[in-house]
């Protein structure tokens, strides 16, 4: 997960989330203060689907 600086156009890293192999399609919703991230992952032996949630 990555924040823009609006002003600058840099880029920060704020977190990664586990994952290896085959991973993507992540689908992201905001509400009330917590961001939560889905996606898939096959770094637990099977693929699953995963979700975050990530206060901020």
């Amino acid at each position: 997960l990555w924040e823009v600086d609006r002003s600058s156009g840099g880029l920060r890293e704020l977190l990664e989330l586990p994952s290896a192999g085959d991973n993507s399609y992540p689908g992201f919703l905001w509400h009330d203060g917590t961001l939560y991230v889905s996606y898939y992952s096959s770094h637990e032996e099977k693929t699953s689907i995963y979700l975050a949630r990530i206060a901020l």
